[in-house]
């Protein structure tokens, strides 16, 4: 399903507070495009609270992701209060999610007590060549990555439950004031769940076949806690990915209410275009949006008011709980994938036989962390490009009276200085750019890693000759 795909249900008559056909959505289109408002059947849409719209919120379409996380630490296990609210966990809950996270540090403290000590030299040989510094490196922010995304979900706790409020108080105004409901298949999630287990056993399995010898039982508690780390800090970026793709579709709901009211439109609701669809030569029948009536747009334009500047408040609270999380996570991303490419140089380029063991290994690392930033890229893209398009088509409104033109004006006011974007720390914009700049700075880095790499073979195949 397409990423602007949302679903809207008709409420019963009773519970319909606007009799206007088109408060129900700016499109009428047949039932079958999947790209569109589609409405229930009216079964559907008088059987009450028992229906799955009504017993299944938002975060229902992602619940395997959160069950993860909630299993791991990294979520509180947060109490159902309504279908539009979330209570605090209980007691026994928050000392599920504190003894796991005790766990964690504990085992990240033996981890890096091993890394400098002889047990790890079967999976590191020597840390003074240029190779096994990189593996080290990688390790290392590996390791920091997760104990900083463990901190900072413990910290920001109450401010996540206070955002999953905050949309599910949302999707309600939503419903009552246009009878929708927002819904989203989320199943990339379920997908990218599924590739990161499968990436990270396939990886210990080469590893571990890699090594020579019998292994010990810390080196096994050290890859194993390896993979786990990466494969909860790969699935907090998809949840964070799926966090900003509810907001993008909310923006992107109140930015087609709006776009009813854009002056082509009405151009063809006057010239006989509003009826939802107009039949060609060709005998089909094509969707057209159906314009708003001006009229409704005072009160409309209230409601879109507010909920932009909700979801901008959810939008900035996103931000600031994985600011910190981002930044360590591309950082760890970005020398995983320079490592990994630098290996592949090695193998192609060596006189000696390529090991297939060291290929798959970086395919499979290069796979997964080259598939997370296209994601993370992609999903905050959208969301920042749908957030500062609402004051361009505020913009292109029709304003046929001076009542409108001053509501428009105090709007565009505010946000003419107010240029959202999603940043990691503050470092640096996060959007469809953030991919090619990343590999722009692998390149630079491999360049150097390479430079190192031949200096360090120069040595070795000209030593200094004997001085007699």
């Amino acid at each position: 399903m397409s990423p602007n795909t949302w679903v809207i249900e008709m409420p019963s008559q009773k519970s319909c507070s606007h009799p206007y056909p088109r408060r129900i959505s700016p499109y009428r289109t047949p039932s079958l495009n999947r790209d569109a408002f589609t409405r229930d059947s009216p079964a559907a849409a008088t059987s009450g609270p028992s229906t799955r719209s009504h017993n299944h919120p938002v975060f229902e379409d992602i619940r395997t992701i959160l069950s993860v996380l909630k299993a791991s630490g990294l979520m509180p296990i947060y109490e159902q209060v309504s279908n539009y609210e979330v209570g605090p966990p209980t007691k026994t809950n928050e000392f599920y999610s504190f003894f796991v996270r005790g766990v964690v540090h504990a085992l990240t403290i033996f981890n890096v007590y091993s890394l400098f000590t002889p047990i790890s030299a079967q999976l590191f040989y020597s840390y003074r060549e240029t190779d096994n510094v990189n593996q080290w490196i990688e390790l290392l922010l590996c390791i920091l990555t997760y104990t900083l995304t463990v901190f900072v979900c413990a910290r920001n706790t109450k401010s996540m439950l206070r955002i999953m409020n905050e949309i599910l108080q949302l999707d309600e105004e939503v419903r009552k004031q246009f009878g929708a409901n927002l819904n989203q298949n989320f199943g990339f999630s379920v997908k990218f769940l599924v590739g990161i287990a499968a990436c990270q056993t396939y990886i210990i399995v080469l590893k571990i076949y890699a090594v020579d010898g019998v292994i010990t039982p810390p080196s096994y508690i050290l890859l194993a806690f390896y993979a786990v780390q990466n494969g909860l800090t790969a699935t907090y970026i998809v949840f964070a990915s799926a966090l900003l793709r509810i907001v993008y579709i909310r923006f992107h709901f109140i930015n087609q209410l709006l776009n009813g009211y854009t002056y082509g439109q009405q151009q063809k609701r006057k010239g006989g275009g509003g009826g939802g669809r107009r039949h060609r030569g060709n005998g089909q029948h094509h969707p057209t949006p159906n314009p708003a009536i001006m009229e409704h747009f005072p009160e409309d334009s209230l409601f879109i008011y507010r909920m932009h500047n909700k979801l901008l408040r959810i939008y900035k609270g996103i931000n600031d709980c994985c600011n910190l999380i981002l930044v360590s996570f591309l950082g760890y991303s970005f020398y995983t994938v320079t490592t990994n490419c630098y290996n592949l140089f090695v193998q192609i380029t060596a006189k000696g036989m390529v090991s297939p063991n060291i290929l798959q290994w970086c395919f499979a690392w290069l796979c997964l962390h080259v598939s997370l930033l296209a994601l993370l890229s992609r999903s905050c893209g959208l969301t920042t490009r749908e957030a500062n398009a609402t004051s361009q088509i505020l913009s292109r409104v029709y304003a046929s009276s001076r009542e409108y033109q001053n509501i428009i004006d105090k709007f565009l006011t505010k946000s003419i200085k107010q240029e959202v974007q999603f940043t990691a720390y503050g470092f640096f914009a996060i959007d469809n750019s953030t991919l090619f700049k990343i590999f722009s700075a692998v390149t630079t880095y491999l360049v150097i890693l390479i430079q190192f790499k031949q200096l360090e073979d120069s040595k070795v195949e000209d030593p200094e000759p004997d001085q007699t």
